[in-house]
């Protein structure tokens, strides 16, 4: 029997060669390797700043504080997420409102957004998560409008959630790359599963230059000189100021040599995911009860960073039973998300019950993850295949 993991990490020669020229320069912590990293990763998502720290915990945190999240401040946040889109809201001080998402994609929509805006006073913000590899609408039409526009309407600070979108593209407006736009601030994710990994690490990206300066002190304790600028300088090395009381949130050279070498690969690690989606979606498109991802119109524009089915209207077992029927298999799978409003501490926080969040409820009641991951090879993409059609097709009515 094959064994396949749920994800594996895609490191090689180039990885170990950039860690070891670091390790032989004798600078380790934050230095000219992460700024590279950072100028590459500007140049890749189009953006004017890129700011690399030690998790995207710590961006999306950097940047609501950025943004003036603090005490009476009222954040939207999709109870689809992982708790740290939510959890950094609470750090500062401010109220987290969860929203409903579309349960056929995972996302936040305008039209939701609009309804929560109706109903609920003193917005501040809102941090709509790119969920699975997918963008969400942010830019629309005059007559379909998208998030930016809905936010800019009421004057709401937007900060984007793309943990799971990197390479990745917006679906609407200019198709520019997630990361790029005017009007944001984005958090992208280099956990070891992500579509490029640093091991821990995270990147925060905006094109406004203050936010920009207040992330750079903020995430090194406040000081106003990084320890790259103070030794590597004519002037006096311990001569610094602190602005602010900041964070420890830098991220050090040998996690960006990681980085730069993933990032060479990003494109390549995109289409080999595509590769295996195609696959998926060509064994799987005839079964019933299963409800794939919705394909963008440009699957280009996919990060593909996960492959979430849901069984929806599927009556011979339940998703429980249909996951541990695939480990029986040896298939690896996840589950992308248990909602927040179902979390003890979220349902807690939050005034309202599940019926609340009927498009979330709905996904979370058939949702699961399959492997998706460079280096996939074609035998595994095939026990993949059979697994799941094997159990779709055979397992008795219950």
């Amino acid at each position: 029997m094959i064994t396949v993991p749920f994800a594996r990490p895609s490191c090689g020669e180039r990885e170990l060669k950039y860690v070891r020229e670091v390790l032989e320069s004798g600078w380790l912590t934050t230095g000219n390797r992460a700024h590279e990293f950072e100028a590459a990763f500007a140049k890749q998502v189009g953006s004017t700043f890129a700011l690399a720290v030690n998790s995207c915990t710590a961006a999306l945190h950097l940047a609501c504080e950025a943004a003036g999240i603090g005490p009476g401040s009222r954040v939207v946040v999709p109870t689809l997420t992982f708790t740290a889109t939510a959890e950094v809201v609470r750090y500062l001080g401010g109220e987290v409102v969860l929203a409903d998402v579309d349960p056929r994609t995972g996302l936040l929509t305008p039209a939701i957004l609009d309804a929560i805006l109706a109903t609920e006073e003193n917005i501040n913000a809102v941090i709509p998560v790119h969920f699975g590899g997918r963008a969400a609408r942010m830019h629309g039409s005059e007559d379909n409008r998208g998030l930016l526009d809905v936010c800019a309407e009421h004057g709401i600070h937007v900060i984007e959630d793309a943990a799971h979108a990197f390479p990745c593209h917006y679906e609407c407006g200019d198709r520019r790359p997630v990361g790029g736009l005017d009007g944001t601030t984005c958090c992208f994710s280099f956990y070891a599963n992500k579509t490029i990994t640093t091991g821990e690490g995270g990147m925060l990206t905006t094109n406004d230059p203050e936010i920009a300066e207040r992330v750079r002190r903020m995430r090194l304790h406040g000081i106003n000189r990084d320890a790259w600028n103070r030794f590597t300088t004519d002037t006096a090395t311990w001569e610094y100021d602190v602005i602010a009381p900041g964070y420890k949130y830098n991220m050090p050279d040998v996690a960006a040599a990681i980085g730069l070498a993933q990032l060479e690969q990003a494109e390549a690690f995109r289409r080999e995911r595509q590769a295996v989606a195609e696959r998926y979606f060509e064994r799987f498109s005839g079964l019933t009860g299963l409800t794939l991802p919705e394909m963008p119109t440009n699957p280009d524009h996919h990060a593909w960073h996960l492959y979430p089915i849901v069984l929806d209207g599927f009556e011979a077992c339940t998703r429980n039973e249909f996951v541990a029927a695939l480990n029986e298999r040896g298939i690896g799978t996840s589950v992308h998300y248990k909602p927040l409003h179902r979390m003890t501490y979220w349902s807690e926080a939050c005034a309202s019950g599940p019926e609340a969040f009927p498009g979330a409820e709905r996904w979370w009641a058939g949702c699961f993850s399959l492997p998706i991951f460079p280096g996939m090879q074609s035998a595994e993409i095939d026990a993949v295949c059979d697994a799941v059609c094997g159990i779709a097709e055979t397992v008795p009515a219950t």
